[in-house]
């Protein structure tokens, strides 16, 4: 023969109770007449379907709580808090210690020199190893210095310490339809400063940077355009666009490039900054394999061909860096995938 018996804590002493009468203090839990009835809407908002919550409120979830366990969650809280203000007091009492120790026993510093003076020297050892080749720290973020083999990606290399300055604009175009990809973006240097006008340079660089901003929908993912400043001086600044267009078929990378004579208002020609000859292209394919290894268009194409890039201003780059001039073109061919690539020129450094 078995028994149902239901057994629980008491609500007011914590103590275990039997069919419903507490063992202890003889408390008593009279049973409802019928049970809550929770009503909950059918629909689905913003939610899980049955459990709906308004936008911008959290979602709280209805769970029922049985009341014969109302006692034992009091007991647990209760020890917990014990244990918790117990476990406060020692480490309390350790860490005095151990700052104690600290002010008065000269050994403990003098450990703490030797770990010092003896364990960190691999740390510091393997701290100089962060430093890169060019002598500067490798925190990820290129800084082109004169004394760097060759220029090694397009960063910005401004100032703050001469007469004029640049500040930075940004247009871009974004559909209402979310799911339509074809964007315009565009970031741009503009000089700026007292006692100088600076309308006609600021000009050709707006025209330079929004090249693409009344064409980018003839491209299905549309069309982004970077700008840097590679190097400025009192009297020349050197502008670089970085040009992203996203085809179908993938992203045509691009560049392009303006450098001008500040002290003249005028923009400086690439046959001003170098000879561009056969001995540029000689000099072209020299410095390719050193500082980019193998590009299969360079090997590939002839010196004529590479002579007439060079000479091309549509085509060609030709801009100032800190650690000399640099050179490129961009290219497309059916043989080889498409871009753009340039080159350092060390000796011919502002």
């Amino acid at each position: 023969m078995s028994e149902n018996r239901d057994f629980g804590f008491c609500p007011r002493c914590g103590a275990l109770m039997k069919d419903g009468v507490c063992q202890s203090c003889g408390y008593v839990i009279r049973q409802p007449s019928a049970q809550p009835n929770v009503q909950r809407d059918s629909g689905a908002q913003n939610g899980y379907y049955g459990q709906p919550y308004m936008q911008g409120t959290p979602y709280v979830q209805v769970t029922e709580r049985k009341k014969g366990k109302k006692g034992l969650i009091i007991a647990l809280s209760v020890i917990g808090m014990v244990l918790l203000l117990l476990i406060f007091i020692v480490a309390l009492v350790f860490w005095s210690g151990m700052i104690e120790q600290a002010g008065t026993d000269s050994s403990y510093n003098e450990s703490y020199d030797d770990y010092y003076d003896d364990s960190n020297d691999d740390y510091y050892d393997n701290y100089e190893d962060y430093y890169d080749d060019y002598g500067g720290y490798d925190s990820g973020y290129y800084v082109p210095n004169e004394s760097d083999p060759y220029y090694r990606e397009i960063v910005d290399a401004t100032r703050t310490d001469l007469e004029y300055g640049v500040s930075w604009i940004v247009e871009s175009v974004t559909p209402d339809d979310s799911e339509d990809t074809c964007t315009y973006y565009s970031t741009y240097p503009v000089l700026t400063g007292d006692g100088a006008d600076y309308s006609a340079i600021n000009s050709r660089i707006t025209e330079m940077a929004l090249q693409y901003r009344e064409s980018y929908t003839d491209y299905p993912g549309g069309a982004t355009t970077l700008g840097y400043v590679t190097y400025m001086d009192e009297t020349q600044i050197s502008i670089v666009f970085q040009h992203s267009i996203y085809e179908d078929n993938g992203t045509l990378p691009r560049i392009s490039s303006l450098t001008f004579d500040l002290e003249t208002g005028t923009e400086i020609q690439p046959e001003q900054m170098t000879e561009i000859n056969e001995e540029l292209v000689m000099r072209f394919r020299s410095q390719n394999t050193t500082q980019n290894g193998s590009v299969s268009f360079v090997d590939n194409a002839s010196d004529e061909e590479l002579l007439a890039l060079l000479q091309n201003r549509e085509e060609s780059v030709y801009f100032y860096t800190p650690v000399g001039l640099e050179v490129g073109f961009n290219y497309k061919s059916d043989d080889y995938s498409s871009g753009w690539v340039s080159v350092t020129l060390k000796d011919q450094a502002l």
